[in-house]
């Protein structure tokens, strides 16, 4: 992550050969009972995910994030470049956030259905569209000169209708906007 010389915008480069993460289900043998019980996981994202990615949180939250283009780093790997509005560097405390989600509609998806512990508290879903974020942390919020709370570095995907066997089906699925 770096500034933009002008001081007016974030650069975020994604590691070589990575693209992030993102939220899926999969199959887990539940040692307890020695049953497959279907989790939710995170797994490595491909390029065209990590894209997706951004612009759903542009979408869904109104961040103005904008792909900048593709670089090699040294070795020869790719990487992707996207770019922000400089925010501030005030972070909320989990309970901002907390409302913050609150207050859009989200709910904290229940641990039962979370294959990792350090997932609790992360992923939120939103019933109603069928939004999922996750990396919920206090550290990808920044705050603004007016106090609003803003997310700056959130997994967010959607869940089509039909396609979770443990999430609730949305009310409203959610579907960009053509323009």
């Amino acid at each position: 992550v770096h500034l933009s010389p002008d001081g007016q915008r974030v650069l975020k480069f994604t590691l070589p050969g990575e693209f992030g993460f993102c939220v899926d289900e999969v199959l887990l043998l539940d040692s307890r009972t020695f049953t497959n019980k279907v989790k939710l996981t995170h797994r490595r994202a491909l390029p065209s995910e990590y894209l997706w990615r951004w612009l759903l949180l542009r979408k869904v939250f109104g961040l103005l994030t904008e792909v900048e283009g593709m670089i090699k780093h040294t070795d020869g790997t790719p990487a992707l470049v996207i770019s922000q509005p400089f925010i501030g560097e005030e972070m909320p405390n989990w309970e901002e956030v907390e409302a913050q989600l609150t207050g859009q509609g989200f709910a904290r998806v229940d641990k039962a259905l979370l294959a990792m512990p350090e997932m609790y508290d992360v992923i939120w879903y939103r019933k109603r569209d069928g939004v999922i974020i996750s990396d919920a942390y206090p550290r990808n919020f920044r705050m603004d000169s007016t106090g609003a709370i803003i997310p700056v570095d959130l997994l967010v995907n959607i869940v089509p209708p039909g396609t979770s066997k443990i999430l609730p089906l949305a009310t409203e699925p959610f579907q960009l906007p053509i323009s």
